[in-house]
């Protein structure tokens, strides 16, 4: 077993975000540490502050200087300095240009010392920045490169640079005093944490601030789209996180072959069989013989349900099909049948929908409309009697990371309705951005809800107005990076998605990925006159813990001692509960976030250089130097010496917990729901289980995010036999940041998963975790077995997941959730017949035999068709910016084939990449070079990809 195989394997075994794919950023000193923010000098001259200009701020907690990085001397013929990369700088055609290569990614077998860089696992890679400047624009040495990595640097290799990390994944690099000028392209080698396996993982926008000038945006590096203008493509053995790695890279013949079994089922079913498949499958669905003629259309207005339920009903209709009342369409409340639940029968002349509820009269009119293929002028007759599985069926939006806008967000909440979704999580704020309009406190928005670069006049980086640069937001403000919510917005998007049955949960997540309320609050502190007032900070600022957080901050946890923090917490629900209030909507389910607080050096991923137990995976740093949050605050150590039942640091987070459920309770909401981590902690930092008895409310919930193969599969039973109304939100089956497939083209992170197609959404087993041990792989591609050890009281529901660290874009955002979202809704609202019941001491494996996969097999051929032959064009008529699936292609029976993962979708081919002509498997050509999908219409294509390429 190679040695980064080791490391892989020890970051599955972990379940952390920090493996593999997550934020992790950069050393400040010999050891990794780091010291960045609260420096700099508070004095100087004040302009107007205007995207990349300087501004002034009295208090140092606002402004950052950078830690200089470690450095060593390059090496002379240096390998690991890529000619590749260096000519693709000098033929950019803007002068300065940049230019990002990841050269070699297997780091320890490359013969690299990871662990003695502090590399998180022992794990790391190596980088080129190529720097072009043929005019000699640059060769005075008063200038600053400001860059994103996503990757902490743990080592710079050079002559002549510095590279200094801000905070986050903020850094710049400088020339030094042995800085000689520029000869065209000059490169800088970096050690970087873990590797980089997808080319998102190269994140946009670089600039240049000459000696206290505005900032200058090198043209090359500014895109959202394409990765490829400042980055050079991942190609060869850099695609795989170690050598021998399992997953095969996604190839034209590969995924002929995954294919090939959808497409054989789909051939065998009849028009009306696919016609009939409706998404989510219902409980029970009878086809008749004939059919009803719908070309003159029907009509949802006699339905007993609200006018603006009605609405979206017919708004949704009219996409692709007449709205008008040829029809007649009967409808009634039985208040007997069971919650949520209708029947719905058509028949040749008429339509008679009988539901429990309005909510189940609008689940039988959506399926009604699931029975309607665009362009075709009846509808099967059929007979269903349908109820939900779960009573949550959810989906997660982070709009924090990047901004989302309401229009995005109706778009998702007309899509949820249509396939029967009933909650939208909304994630408003985390280190990077507030997304929500806080009247009584506006500097939430006005800074927390901004990123723009500002330098204070002694050239640090200042806050004062809004938050520094992350995940490629650059310099200015005009990009996802800055947006938010406003009061109106917000009841509004209530108001739309209550019309649709779906209840918002608001997210304000505490105490970590915090960032963004602690330096908002600074700033209104500095505002008010009082930058050091601990009734308003949610940061101690005496408090000199060294800490670094999963996403590389060194100052993002706000403070569990302080009275600021609970004025702060009292505030916003109460705020945001009177934007329910005003809506007219419930707000029923308040979610305090509460994962990773923690200091990643104090993880499983380091050791102490003087630990006489090390082993080979994990990195050498002085854990002397570091602290757990809060450690050295003189507020929490007053705190803990006054407070009854607080006894130590570990004592805090419990305590918080349940002085939030108080604040929550006080303000009339019933439930108070949080991420599994905060819940329960076992390690060095506290060891405690909340239950929720503990607790205030009348109910609590937990988000469950643990990987299922690395131990998921049995601690999820934990906090639902503990009382907790648990959601299933698995990272390596409904984390829809993750790629579709292994291809450094597709968009996301990976530290779960390699890759999350719709079809293994669509055959995951949220009831009995162990079961997906037979049907799925591991992260590194492999095998493995599971055995539920405790019994199960049954879960609530589950949920997708879109974190937009990568998502910038509303197609960006369509392309991720889209069409994995159908498959959530199958498996939220419908239990297949291959899903077993959960059995304690029952073991699974890939070869336990145990789940029926023919009719797993068939179960997903059906549904695959009914997307290809009538969602994706539904969806495409709703302006949704779907994913079109990368076609499979062989050419070994001497002529051309071709399959896509939704059979129906239109295919074509190509013998030079520009010119495409329609694919029929009745009149194949004898060979292609390049191949692709299309939208139905035709008006959007796929990627497209080599026919031959490994």
């Amino acid at each position: 077993m190679t040695l980064l195989r080791s490391l892989f394997l020890a970051c599955l075994c972990t379940g952390l975000a920090a493996c593999g794919g997550g934020s992790n950023s950069g050393d400040g000193g010999t050891d990794g540490s780091s010291t960045a923010s609260d420096s700099g000098s508070t004095t100087g001259s004040t302009d107007t502050g205007t995207d990349g200009g300087s501004t002034d701020s009295g208090d140092s907690a606002l402004n950052h200087a950078g830690t200089v990085l470690p450095s060593v001397a390059a090496t002379p013929n240096d390998p690991f300095v890529s000619t590749v990369g260096r000519d693709r700088a000098a033929a950019l055609a803007n002068n300065p240009g940049v230019i990002y290569e990841v050269v070699e990614n297997h780091g320890p077998d490359a013969g690299l010392d990871c662990k003695s860089l502090s590399a998180e696992f022992a794990s790391c890679s190596v980088a080129n920045i190529h720097i072009k400047d043929n005019t000699g624009s640059l060769n005075d040495g008063n200038w600053k490169l400001y860059f994103h990595s996503i990757r902490r640097i743990l080592q710079v290799q050079s002559d002549e640079f510095s590279v200094s990390l801000v905070n986050g994944d903020l850094n710049y690099l400088e020339p030094n005093d042995s800085f000689t000028g520029f000869d065209s392209v000059k490169t800088i080698k970096l050690v970087t944490e873990f590797s980089h396996l997808v080319e998102t993982d190269f994140m946009p926008r670089y600039w240049i601030v000459r000696d206290g000038q505005s900032a200058e945006l090198i043209a090359n590096t500014d895109s959202e789209t394409d990765e490829n203008t400042y980055a050079v493509e991942i190609i060869g053995d850099n695609r795989k996180a170690f050598n021998g790695e399992t997953n095969p890279i996604a190839t034209a013949n590969n995924r002929f072959d995954k294919n090939q079994a959808t497409s054989t089922l789909a051939a065998g079913l009849t028009d009306a069989e696919v016609q009939a498949r409706i998404i989510p499958r219902p409980t029970s669905l009878s086809v008749g013989a004939g059919s009803l003629d719908i070309s003159g259309g029907f009509s949802f207005a006699d339905l007993p349900i609200p006018a603006a339920s009605i609405n979206a009903l017919t708004a949704r209709q009219q996409q692709f099909m007449s709205t008008s009342g040829s029809v007649p369409l009967v409808s009634s409340i039985n208040g007997a049948l069971p919650s949520d639940s209708y029947t719905l029968d058509v028949s040749t002349t008429a339509i008679t929908l009988t539901a429990q509820s309005n909510a189940a009269l609008f689940y039988g009119a959506q399926s009604l409309l699931g029975l309607v293929k665009p362009g075709t002028g009846s509808i099967p007759q059929v007979s269903i009697s349908d109820s939900p599985r779960f009573d949550y069926r959810g989906m997660h939006i982070d709009v924090a990371r990047n901004f989302h806008s309401v229009a995005s967000m109706k778009k998702l909440i007309d899509q949820m309705a249509a396939y029967k979704m009933n909650k939208l999580h909304l994630h408003l704020t985390d280190d990077e951005g507030w997304r929500l309009e806080i009247p009584s406190i506006p500097e939430l928005t006005s800074v927390g809800g901004k990123r723009q670069f500002q330098l204070a006049a002694n050239g640090s980086v200042t806050e004062a107005n809004a938050l520094m640069p992350q995940l490629g937001s650059g310099p200015l403000s005009s990009n996802q990076g800055t947006g938010h919510y406003s009061r109106a917005d917000f009841i509004d998007l209530l108001q739309y998605a209550n019309a649709r049955f779906i209840e918002v949960i608001p997210e304000i997540d505490m105490p970590a990925h915090a960032r963004a309320a602690v330096v908002s609050m600074r700033a209104r502190a500095q505002n008010l006159g009082s930058p050091d007032d601990i009734n308003i900070r949610l940061d101690d600022p005496a408090d000199t813990s060294r800490y670094l957080t999963v996403q590389h901050y060194d100052d993002g946890i706000l403070n569990p001692c302080l009275p600021g923090t609970y004025n702060f917490v009292e505030t916003i629900v109460s705020d945001v509960k009177a934007m329910y209030d005003s809506a007219g909507v419930n707000l029923n389910v308040w979610h305090m976030g509460g994962d990773e607080a923690k200091n990643v050096f104090k993880g499983i991923g380091f050791q102490d250089f003087n630990d006489p137990n090390q082993v080979v995976w994990k990195g050498n740093v002085d854990t002397s130097q570091y602290d757990f949050p809060w450690e050295r605050s003189p507020a929490c150590s007053s705190f803990i010496a006054n407070t009854e039942g607080v006894n130590t640091v570990g004592d805090l987070t419990p305590y918080m917990i349940r002085r939030i459920s108080e604040i929550v309770a006080d303000a009339g909401i019933p439930s108070l729901y949080a991420y599994q981590d905060i819940y329960s902690e076992e390690s060095a930092s506290g060891n405690y289980t909340i239950s929720p008895e503990d607790l205030a409310t009348t109910r609590a919930g937990v988000g469950f995010w643990e990987v299922v193969y690395s131990g998921g599969y049995n601690s999820a039973n934990r906090f639902s036999n503990l009382g907790f109304e648990t959601v299933i939100a698995v990272p390596d089956y409904l984390y829809f940041d993750f790629p579709y497939e292994v291809d450094p083209k597709e968009r996301g992170y990976y530290w779960a998963t390699r890759f999350t197609d719709t079809q293994k959404v669509f055959a995951f087993a949220p009831e009995n975790l162990p079961q997906n041990a037979e049907t799925s792989v591991n992260r590194e591609g492999d095998a493995w077995s599971a055995t539920g050890d405790t019994d199960n009281l049954g879960f609530v529901g589950m949920q997708g997941q879109l974190w937009s660290e990568t998502v910038r874009t509303p197609e960006q955002f369509d392309y991720m959730i889209f069409p994995r979202l159908l498959a959530l809704a199958e498996r939220a609202w419908h239990r297949a017949n291959w899903e077993r019941d959960y059995v304690a001491g029952q073991a699974y494996s890939n070869n336990s035999g145990l789940v029926d996969q023919a009719a797993l097999a068939a179960d997903f051929a059906e549904f695959a068709a009914a997307i290809g032959e009538k969602e994706l064009s539904k969806l495409e008529a709703a302006g949704i910016a779907f994913r079109i699936p990368v076609p499979g292609a062989s050419v070994q029976t001497g002529s051309l084939e071709m399959n896509v993962a939704f059979p129906g979708t239109p295919m074509q081919y190509s013998q030079d990449g520009s010119s495409w002509t329609n694919y029929s498997a009745g009149s194949p050509p004898a060979n292609a070079q390049f191949v692709r999908a299309t939208s139905p219409n035709g008006s959007r294509a796929g990627r497209a990809i080599s026919v031959d390429a490994e």
